[in-house]
């Protein structure tokens, strides 16, 4: 599985940063200072994604404990190419 991410915590603080598409085949965690949860990448890819994805300003976008995944108001969603990054 390939991921991108840039990921803000409640505070809108930058916590963590990918250069880019990128595979984690040993998984991959990321958790804020206070200890939330902001991403987990199972080591099987057969297991689900779970996260907690915040904006620049703090404001909760969208979250999935793996099972449900749950869209918050400021969620937009459509096309964006960006740098590296191909939407299809």
């Amino acid at each position: 599985m390939l991921v991108a991410f840039h990921l803000y915590d409640s505070k809108g603080t930058l916590v963590a940063e990918s250069s880019g598409l990128e595979q984690f085949p040993d998984g991959l965690t990321v958790r804020c200072k206070s200890g939330e949860l902001l991403l987990a990448v199972p080591r099987d890819s057969e297991k689900p994604v779970r996260y907690r994805l915040y904006n620049r300003q703090g404001s909760l976008l969208t979250s999935s404990d793996g099972g449900r995944t749950r869209i918050y108001g400021l969620l937009r969603m459509g096309r964006r190419d960006q740098k590296g990054l191909r939407s299809e």
